[in-house]
């Protein structure tokens, strides 16, 4: 089964509309900085796909991962660098949001 949270209303409408013939996709229309909205549609999972682009996108992917990361499960993320820091090189920016997972 896949969780996809989705903010925006426009993209979580064809989300929806996916979803309708793909039955192992859950849609959340949500933000994702506060998955205690959604906590109780979302079970315990092995693995976290982040494709966020926020500048506290690792802040965010780790705090949904407090909520629903199983032991032992691993994060994916898509670090988008110059949604991060758009000033500094993606190299620094990329082992800055390493360490901050």
């Amino acid at each position: 089964v896949v969780y996809a949270v989705e903010f925006s209303h426009r993209s979580g409408r064809d989300l929806t509309n996916m979803s309708k013939r793909r039955a192992n996709i859950v849609p959340i229309v949500e933000d994702a900085r506060q998955p205690q909205r959604y906590r109780m549609l979302i079970g315990m999972v092995d693995v976290i796909f982040s494709d966020v682009a926020q500048p506290d996108q690792a802040r965010i992917v780790t705090h949904n991962a407090s909520f629903f990361l199983k032991n032992g499960g691993m994060i994916l993320i898509s670090i988008k660098a110059s949604c991060v820091d758009s000033t500094a090189a993606p190299e620094a920016v990329y082992a800055a949001e390493v360490d901050r997972l």
